[in-house]
């Protein structure tokens, strides 16, 4: 038995509720295809709670619904699902974590290695321009790989020519050190230097001295962020700077260090996140997955990345995680529209107000960045 249409709040806005039937797709006329074609300009179609032959499809300016499956199939059918990958492709995106460097330079650099026959060659403006345009890339934020100081003006004045794309530069100073206080007041004159990211850990468990937190309060107080590489901290250190630092931005990089194997999590990663997520001024990046599986190539089945992403949405929320690939890096796993289509497809089935606000929303509000501009 079908209901009829119900108004709510609104004569554009209706809830539809079709109860079990046995009706075959072809039995819908086609008044009621076309009607729900027109009303929803996004589809989104993923398993409904309320029955097992139901589906919720979403629309991104219409309630939810509930429909039978039949249904769903004629839709489908009919080209309806065509206009949800439309809708995704019009995300912009940005992506807050690329690295650009230039193994030609008469000095060289600190990183990559040489060895490194993957990753140590120029990685330049140009070589991510092509990326951009190959996989709908808008904008990005650069993380700096290199620690000489030097570096974090090279970079920026690398990308000079480009700052509607080239958003963003997360720096490399090393906190805790006698300088760190001018450097920053330096680079922060450009407002494209939106913070620093903790990586090296001198002196091991007793970094965190008065020093360093004289470093991270000035960072709070000048409204910079602080990206943190898992290698060398924890997550037990994230929820300790958060605590101590509640204004203080932190953006947890590649997928919170998790050790991605397709299998249930590490119940002590798990309990991590969940303390570090605690604090509504950390944040963490849906980046770096290839490179959390330890394989090459890397799966590109997404169901071998779900057990980790459930947890960090769960405990994040959708308005706490940023997207990044951490190219080229992501070149020693596969394409890096591989990895761009793992992480949409995790994420399509929680609707197009989360993907926009993963894809770039979340970026914009955490770097303080300028909004995009077509």
């Amino acid at each position: 038995m079908r209901e009829a249409l119900t108004p709510q709040n609104d004569e554009a806005s209706y809830t539809l509720l079709f109860r079990e039937s046995r009706q075959s797709a072809q039995s819908y006329p086609k008044w009621t295809i076309d009607m729900l074609r027109q009303r929803l300009t996004t589809v989104i179609i993923q398993p409904s709670d309320d029955s097992p032959s139901t589906l919720r499809i979403e629309g991104t300016r219409t309630m939810p619904r509930i429909v039978p499956i039949s249904l769903a199939i004629a839709l489908l059918a009919s080209g309806a699902s065509s206009s949800a990958a439309d809708e995704v492709d019009k995300i912009p995106v940005i992506d807050t974590h690329i690295h650009l460097y230039d193994t030609g330079r008469p000095e060289g650099v600190p990183w990559p290695p040489e060895s490194d026959k993957v990753l140590y060659r120029p990685v330049l403006p140009k070589d991510f321009d092509a990326i951009a345009k190959q996989n709908g890339i808008t904008a990005t934020v650069i993380v700096e790989a290199s620690e000489w100081i030097p570096d974090n003006k090279w970079v920026l004045d690398l990308v000079a020519h480009d700052p509607k794309k080239y958003k963003g530069l997360v720096g490399s100073l090393e906190v805790g050190t006698p300088d760190f206080a001018k450097h920053l007041k330096e680079l922060s004159k450009d407002k494209r230097y939106v913070g620093i990211r903790l990586r090296e850990r001198p002196r091991g468990e007793q970094f965190f001295n008065d020093d360093v937190w004289r470093d991270l309060k000035l960072l709070s107080d000048m409204d910079q962020t602080l990206d943190v590489l898992m290698f060398n901290f924890s997550l037990d250190d994230v929820a300790m700077i958060a605590e101590r630092l509640p204004k203080l931005k932190i953006l947890i990089n590649h997928v919170a260090g998790s050790n991605v194997d397709g299998k249930p999590v590490d119940p002590d990663w798990q309990k991590g996140v969940k303390k570090a997520a605690a604090h509504p001024n950390v944040y963490c990046k849906i980046s770096g997955l290839f490179q959390q599986s330890h394989r090459s190539p890397s799966p590109t089945d997404v169901a071998f990345y779900k057990p980790t992403l459930d947890v960090l949405t769960n405990e994040f929320g959708e308005d706490r995680l940023v997207y990044g690939s951490n190219w080229p890096v992501t070149m020693r796993g596969g394409s890096y529209g591989d990895f761009k289509k793992v992480v949409i497809d995790y994420y399509r089935p929680r609707g197009i107000t989360c993907l926009e606000k993963l894809l770039y929303k979340n970026a914009l509000k955490f770097y303080g960045l300028d909004d995009l501009i077509d």
